[in-house]
């Protein structure tokens, strides 16, 4: 089973796959899928399907798949420490698993690429960061951010800011970017609770 979404607006900082990661916890989106024995694929309209002079569909291809957790620490006291922290916790993010769409790879190496995806997709990731404190409609505020450089082509998965500038306790939106070896930039948002 297919389904198809529209292109969201750049400032909304979501997937097309968010309904597919809100079913998950709840064993819906499997439980539809082992039902009747299907693959149910997440595919976004492209935006080139509006234009007037198109005289053939644009290509459907599959989107990126990101899925990143809040790792929460109580570190340990410190004359250096970076204070304002509520009750002494700061949250770093831990990406869990990335998909690349393979939206611009070349045709030729499509299938090899594939298989590679699913089976490392970090290998994949070329830049990632992390708004710790990411607010609807403002921009994305780079509190950390790990990439891989000529000489040291290792990233890690989990970031080591420590972040600890939340006001109060209460629920948080965290966005995590990711930006593929292919260009593309894949944005999730992952709720921070202190």
């Amino acid at each position: 089973m297919d389904i198809a979404g529209c292109a969201m607006p750049m400032q909304k900082i979501e997937t097309i796959d968010e309904p597919a990661s809100r079913l998950k916890p709840l064993g819906l989106f499997d439980s539809i899928e082992h039902a009747d024995n299907i693959k149910i694929k997440l595919i976004p309209i492209p935006r080139e399907i509006m234009e007037k002079n198109r005289t053939n569909p644009p290509p459907f291809l599959e989107v990126a798949v990101l899925e990143a957790e809040p790792i929460y620490k109580t570190p340990p006291p410190s004359p250096l420490s970076k204070g304002g922290s509520i009750g002494g916790v700061v949250v770093d993010i831990k990406l869990k698993n990335f998909v690349p769409s393979l939206a611009e790879a070349p045709s030729k190496e499509l299938g090899a690429l594939k298989e590679r995806a699913v089976r490392s997709g970090f290998d994949f990731i070329d830049f990632w960061a992390v708004d710790f404190d990411y607010q609807d409609g403002q921009p994305f505020d780079h509190h950390w951010q790990a990439y891989r450089t000529r000489k040291d082509r290792s990233l890690p998965t989990v970031s080591n800011h420590e972040y600890d500038k939340y006001p109060k306790k209460g629920k948080y939106t965290a966005c995590v970017k990711v930006v593929d070896i292919f260009g593309c930039d894949t944005s999730i948002t992952v709720e921070v609770e202190i």
